[in-house]
């Protein structure tokens, strides 16, 4: 007698994210320093380092960079500023203050904010000048995917699981391939129950093995989301 079973592959969401670019850092900056007043504001920038900027919901999301100035032709991070995070979801016009924080004083002057997941979102971060120093801004961007649990059960093929946050009723996209480097494709589409909740029934190849997941289409709140990667075969 042939029996299903199932193994998990892999779990993650593997997502395309589409969004403002990144600056990353090209190397240790010169150390940077407060200079005299000259009479001169010397010009600012706000450098990214890198980060995470695809985060599951409910995760932290952590925003680091570097407020850079040219002084006397050399250019290097400050330390020591004061910077402001704000944040702005998708589907809105209004920023919202979430911290302030200094530049590190070290050999690598940088700054390093904290926030909540909680939806797609873009991130502004200010400094507002001094005596020596101007003004400068710079924004970029965080894709927040959802929880997709998952599991599929020997012998019957229930492949089953939740969705979160907040997704009842919701359209659900069943997919498979045939080989681990094959391209995914649409098997069927359902809708959640209360809570969240999807079930299907998937089944297995007589030789080798059908690779399975679930997804969530894209939101303005939420980038396309998956479930765990699940194998079924006959033995």
């Amino acid at each position: 007698m042939t029996t299903l079973t199932v193994t998990l592959a892999g779990i993650g969401a593997a997502v395309l994210l589409a969004g403002p670019a990144v600056e990353p850092a090209a190397g240790a900056s010169a150390p940077g320093s407060v200079v005299a007043s000259t009479g001169t504001r010397h010009t600012t920038s706000i450098r990214f380092l890198h980060f995470d900027q695809v985060r599951g919901y409910g995760t932290s999301t952590t925003v680091r960079g570097q407020v850079v100035a040219t002084v006397r032709g050399s250019t290097g991070a400050v330390a020591g500023v004061r910077v402001r995070l704000y944040r702005k979801f998708n589907g809105t016009t209004q920023w919202h203050h979430l911290d302030t924080r200094s530049t590190t004083d070290s050999s690598f002057p940088h700054f390093r904010f904290t926030a909540s997941s909680v939806r797609n979102a873009t991130y502004r971060v200010a400094f507002a000048g001094n005596a020596e120093l101007q003004p400068s801004r710079d924004s970029t961007y965080v894709g927040v995917h959802r929880n997709v649990s998952g599991r599929i059960e020997d012998r019957t093929g229930h492949f089953h699981g939740r969705v979160t946050p907040h997704y009842a009723h919701r359209r659900i996209v069943l997919q498979k391939r045939s080989c681990g480097t094959c391209s995914w494709h649409q098997v069927t589409t359902g809708h959640t129950a209360a809570r969240g909740r999807y079930s299907f029934t998937v089944g297995a190849p007589r030789r080798g093995q059908w690779y399975w997941r679930v997804s969530t289409p894209a939101t303005s709140s939420f980038i396309r989301s998956f479930s765990g990667v699940f194998t079924t075969r006959l033995r």
